[in-house]
């Protein structure tokens, strides 16, 4: 296993036993080296006739405590001379270089644990100036909270870079979207106000309308808010999907046969968790989708089931269909497909960012794929079935 694989804890732990074990070994070694340089050096300094002697002292098992007494008194006589001083000289020496070699170590453990903290604080000081795209080089890491500390901090930085980037593009496209409805409230205020135009019945359902428009925008925007942020107060009731799904279905049936849409839904029955009211919302806006960017292809299927542990509710159309690319993006706000959806053809450019909300307020999820036969495209919202 790799060193930075291991727990902080882990890599402390061996550091503080590693340098233990390093400044034993520096003074019991260097302590034995100078105990043998004394043998070796007494046994140098003796004559010819005590060497002989401490050789049959050794080699024999009758001790001859004459001669033992007198080796004895002449290695007291060495070690009070010179000896005694230069253990206490060597001991110093040997305890200082165990204490060196303990703070080089602490010193290389603490500048490689402190490396990722350190740049931690130069990158968050880089973010605080506004670079939200600064990453962290998650090479640095040298311990498995390291690697969580740093892989974080670059998940928060692109998310902040992407928050920036939809803050901005958000202010800009809401700019652009009251700003037709504002001009065209204006110029026929403006022109009823000097005589330009005539007040009619019709011209004031239509600036009603510019109104309704502005109105649409406005709710989305704040729906979108509280249910992104967590601010917005659930009713967690037991409801029925199907239940769901068919009031939605019948309350717009007429319409649809108006429009010449054919209307399908095949309701199996399937119990959730969560608020009736934005579920219905959201499946209004689903319908709503499919009528107005998909309606060349005159038929609209509903569809509710069970899938896993999630209950999920499904719209599909046969109309031109979303290609695989923009799949990703389309429940962005404001985001322009291709001209075949594209919101010149009405909505607010907010309905399928208020789907994707609702569904994760519920912990579900929103999902685009192909329609039937892969003709058209399918929404999907799923909410965690009942437990």
């Amino acid at each position: 296993m790799r060193y930075k694989h291991l727990h902080l804890r882990t890599q402390l732990a061996i550091a503080m036993i590693f340098t233990a074990v390093i400044t034993l070994a520096i003074f019991i070694f260097g302590m034995l080296g100078f105990y043998i340089y004394v043998q070796e050096s007494w046994m140098a300094s003796l004559s010819e006739n005590n060497r002989e002697t401490i050789k049959g002292l050794i080699e024999n098992d009758v001790v001859n405590v004459q001669a033992l007494t007198t080796l004895v008194n002449l290695f007291s006589t060495s070690w009070t001379e010179g000896y005694a001083v230069s253990e206490l000289a060597v001991l110093l020496v040997f305890v200082s270089l165990a204490i060196i070699c303990s703070v080089f170590i602490g010193i290389l453990m603490a500048r490689r644990l402190s490396q990722p903290i350190e740049s931690v604080t130069h990158a968050a000081l880089k973010v605080a100036n506004g670079a939200f795209d600064f990453q962290v080089d998650n090479n640095l890491a040298v311990s498995l909270e390291a690697r969580d500390l740093l892989l974080s901090f670059n998940k928060m930085t692109r998310y902040l870079e992407t928050a920036e980037r939809e803050s901005t593009e958000s202010a800009a496209a809401i700019a652009h979207e009251l700003r037709t409805p504002l001009t065209v409230l204006r110029g026929r205020l403006q022109g009823m106000s000097d005589g330009t135009f005539q007040t009619s019945r019709d011209l004031l359902e239509a600036l009603i309308g510019q109104v309704d428009t502005l109105s649409y925008i406005v709710s989305d925007l704040e729906t979108i808010s509280r249910l992104s942020s967590g601010r917005f107060k659930f009713e967690k009731n037991v409801i029925n999907l199907a239940d769901v799904a068919l009031s939605v279905v019948t309350s717009m049936a007429h319409e649809m046969e108006n429009n010449g849409i054919i209307f399908e839904h095949e309701l199996q029955p399937v119990l959730v968790r969560g608020d009736e009211a934005r579920i219905r919302q959201a499946l209004n806006a689903l319908i709503e989708n499919a009528k107005r960017y998909a309606a060349s292809g005159r038929c609209i299927q509903v569809e509710t089931g069970l899938s896993g542990e999630h209950g999920y509710i499904k719209v599909s159309d046969k109309g031109p269909g979303i290609s695989k690319i923009n799949r990703e993006r389309v429940f962005d706000r404001w985001w322009r497909g291709e001209n075949s959806r594209s919101r010149v053809k009405g909505g607010s450019g907010l309905g399928l960012s208020v789907v994707k909300a609702i569904a994760l307020a519920h912990g579900g999820f929103a999902k685009v794929l192909d329609g039937p036969q892969s003709e058209g495209v399918t929404f999907v919202i799923g909410i965690p079935q009942m437990s």
